[in-house]
C-alpha cells in the first residue's frame, strides 16, 4: 500500500512540474531601451493606431492562437498575464504578435493592412515569480501596420492592364 501511495505522489509531483509553463504579461505599455516612445501598434498614418481600429493576436511558436483582443488605448494592448506553451518558468520561448486594422478586414487573414512581429522571450515567470512584461522579457519594440509598397501597387496595376489588353486582343 505504501509503495502504491509513494508511486502516486511521485507521479503527481512529476506531472505537476511537467505542466508548469512560463508566463509573461502581454502588454506594450512600456518604452523600449533606446527609444523615446512606447512600443505602440502604429496605424497607417504612422501614429498610435486608434483604439477602435486595432485588433491583436498572440500565437505560440507553432502558430496556434494563445490570446487575442482589441486595443485598450490608442496603440496599446493589454492582454494580461499569459502562459506561453512549450516554455518553463525562467526559460525562454518565442511568440508571434499580429495586429491589423479591422476597418480593412475582420480577421488577420482577411485584413489589407496588417503586420506581425516575432518576439523572443527570456526569463519567463512562473507560479511564485512575478511574471515579467514584454519590456523586460521580450524584444518587442512596437509594430507598424504595413502599407503595400508603391512598387507592389505599380506591379499589380501593370498586371491588371496587361490582362485587360490581352483580353481585348483575343476578341
Amino acid at each position: 500500500m505504501n509503495r502504491i501511495l509513494a508511486t502516486l505522489v511521485n507521479l503527481a509531483v512529476g506531472l505537476g512540474a511537467f505542466a508548469q509553463v512560463g508566463n509573461v504579461n502581454l502588454n506594450n505599455n512600456f518604452t523600449p531601451p533606446g527609444a523615446n516612445t512606447k512600443a505602440y501598434i502604429l496605424g497607417l498614418d504612422r501614429q498610435p493606431m486608434a483604439k477602435a481600429l486595432g485588433a491583436v493576436e498572440v500565437l505560440d511558436s507553432t502558430g496556434a492562437l494563445i490570446k487575442s483582443g482589441g486595443l485598450g488605448a490608442d496603440g496599446l494592448f493589454f492582454l494580461g498575464v499569459t502562459a506561453i506553451p512549450f516554455t518553463t518558468p525562467g526559460g525562454a520561448g518565442t511568440i508571434i504578435i499580429r495586429a491589423w486594422d479591422v476597418s480593412t478586414g475582420s480577421t488577420y487573414a482577411t485584413a489589407t493592412f496588417k503586420g506581425q512581429a516575432i518576439v523572443t522571450l527570456t526569463g519567463l515567470g512562473g507560479g511564485a515569480i512575478p511574471p515579467p512584461g514584454l519590456g523586460t522579457a521580450g524584444n518587442f519594440t512596437g509594430l507598424p501596420i504595413f502599407i503595400p509598397e508603391p512598387s507592389s501597387v505599380i506591379l499589380a496595376a501593370l498586371g491588371a492592364v496587361g490582362l485587360f489588353m490581352a483580353g481585348r486582343r483575343h476578341r
